[in-house]
C-alpha cells in the first residue's frame, strides 16, 4: 500500500467513526485553538502598544523628580545644561497632571485631565490639532489663559455634534482651589484606549506651561517634570541615565530623579506580554498533551478492533513497515485536521475579542506553522507506539482474533 492509498484508507476510517473522531480531536481543538487565540490577541495588543508609542517617539525620555521638595525642581539652568549635551536634541519642561471634573450639558460630572505644556510639546509627543490651532510661543510667554482640548469636548460637555462649536468657548477649571477661565482655541485628537468606550475616556486639556506654572508653582518656570528627545545615533536609555546623574550633580542629590525612555517602556510591556503569553500557552500545552494521550489511546483501541484486518494484510504480503505507516498516517491526519480546525477556531475567537476591544488581529505565518507543525508532531509522537504495536502483531494470532 503506497502513501496515497494509506491516506485514502485513513480518511475512510476516520469518516466511518465520526463521533469518535470528533471526540478524539477535541483536545487538539482546545489546545491549538487556545494558543492561536492567545498569540493573535497578543499580537494585536503589541501592535496597539507600538502605535501608541510611535506618537511619542522612540528617542523620547521623560524626567521626573523623586522628591516633591522645591529644591528638587528642574529649573531653566538645568534645562539649558541638558540641552547642551550632544546626545540631546531638545529638552522641555511641563507641569504634572491635574485631575478634575466638568459639568456636562446633562449636569453630570465628566472626568478631565489637564496639564501645562510648552507650545513645542510635539518635540517629544505628537499632538495632532484637528480644529483650530495650538497656542503660540508668544501666547506662552504672555502667560495667556488659552487652552487646547480633546476633540470630543463639544459632544461630551456641550452636547453638540459639531466639534467646531467648542472653539471660542470658555472652560472654567478648579486649580489649587481657585477658579480659572480659559478660552478654547484648538481641538486635539482624542487619546483612545482599545476596548474603552469614548464616553469613558477623560477629556484632556492642554494649558500653556507658563500659565500653569504661574498658578500652581512660583512663576519662575521650574517644574518637577520634563522630557527630552535623544539625538539620532545615541542610546535613549544610556542618555536617560546620564541626564539623571547630571541633575543629581547639579542639585547635590543621589537618585533624586527618575528617567524613563519610550524604548524601555515598550520593552517592559513587551516582556510582560511575553510572560502572560508564555503562561497561557503553557496551560494550553497541557490540553495538547491530554489530546495526544487521547489520540494514542484511541489508536490502540483501533489497532485492537482491526487485529483481524492486520492479520489478513500480513498474510497477503504486507510488511511491518507498511502496517506501521498505515496507522501512523492515520494518527497524523487525525492530529493535523484537529490542528487546522483548532487554528480556525482560535483565529475566530481572537477576531471576536479583537472586535470587542478594538484590536487588529492578524493570522501570521508563524501561527499557521505552529498549528500544523505542533499537531503533526503530536500525531507522530503519540502515533508511533500504536503503529508499532500493530506492526508487531503475529499474523497467525491476528487471524485467530475474534
Amino acid at each position: 500500500m503506497n502513501l496515497i492509498e494509506c491516506i485514502k484508507s485513513a480518511i475512510a476510517q476516520l469518516l466511518g467513526n465520526k463521533m469518535r473522531t470528533f471526540l478524539t480531536m477535541l483536545g487538539m481543538f482546545i489546545g491549538i485553538g487556545s494558543v492561536i487565540m492567545v498569540l493573535g490577541v497578543g499580537s494585536g495588543i503589541k501592535e496597539m502598544m507600538m502605535s501608541t508609542f510611535k506618537d511619542v517617539g522612540k528617542g523620547a525620555v521623560t524626567i521626573q523628580s523623586n522628591n516633591w521638595s522645591p529644591e528638587y525642581m528642574i529649573n531653566q539652568d538645568d534645562l539649558a545644561a541638558i540641552d547642551s549635551m550632544k546626545e540631546v536634541q531638545e529638552a522641555i519642561l511641563f507641569s504634572e497632571q491635574w485631575y478634575g471634573n466638568l459639568k456636562d450639558y446633562k449636569d453630570e460630572d465628566k472626568m478631565i485631565v489637564f496639564m501645562g505644556t510648552p507650545y513645542n510639546m510635539d518635540v517629544v509627543q505628537k499632538l495632532t490639532i484637528v480644529e483650530g490651532r495650538m497656542y503660540s510661543e508668544k501666547e506662552e510667554l504672555a502667560k495667556a489663559n488659552v487652552c487646547v482640548v480633546s476633540e470630543t469636548y463639544a459632544k461630551a460637555i456641550m452636547g453638540s455634534t459639531d466639534r467646531k462649536s467648542a472653539i471660542g468657548e470658555m472652560v472654567e477649571l478648579d486649580i489649587a482651589g481657585e477658579k480659572h477661565s480659559f478660552e478654547i482655541i484648538g481641538l486635539a485628537e482624542q487619546m483612545t484606549f482599545p476596548g474603552m468606550p469614548e464616553e469613558f475616556m477623560p477629556i484632556i486639556i492642554y494649558i500653556p506651561f507658563t500659565t500653569m506654572d504661574q498658578i500652581t508653582n512660583f512663576g519662575d518656570l521650574r517644574s518637577y517634570a520634563g522630557a527630552f528627545m535623544t539625538e539620532e545615533g545615541y542610546d535613549p536609555n544610556e542618555t536617560a541615565y546620564q541626564v539623571g546623574r547630571l541633575l543629581d550633580k547639579r542639585h547635590n542629590t543621589q537618585n533624586g530623579y527618575g528617567t524613563q525612555s519610550a524604548t524601555s517602556m515598550i520593552g517592559q510591556l513587551d516582556t510582560i506580554m511575553s510572560i502572560v503569553t508564555g503562561f497561557i500557552s503553557f496551560v494550553a500545552a497541557i490540553s495538547l498533551l491530554v489530546g495526544g494521550i487521547g489520540i494514542m489511546n484511541i489508536m490502540l483501541v483501533t489497532v485492537k478492533e482491526r487485529t483481524r484486518e492486520i492479520g489478513i494484510r500480513k498474510a497477503v504480503g504486507a510488511s511491518n513497515g507498511e502496517i506501521m505507516r498505515q496507522f501512523l498516517v492515520e494518527a497524523v491526519i487525525l492530529t493535523v485536521l484537529g490542528g487546522i480546525i483548532g487554528m480556525i477556531l482560535g483565529y475566530v475567537g481572537a477576531a471576536a475579542i479583537g472586535s470587542a476591544f478594538g484590536l487588529n488581529i492578524i493570522l501570521t505565518p508563524s501561527m499557521i506553522t505552529f498549528a500544523v507543525g505542533t499537531s503533526s508532531a503530536i500525531g507522530i509522537i503519540f502515533g508511533v507506539y500504536p503503529a508499532r504495536q500493530a506492526a508487531k502483531l503475529d499474523p497467525v494470532e491476528a487471524l485467530r482474533y475474534e
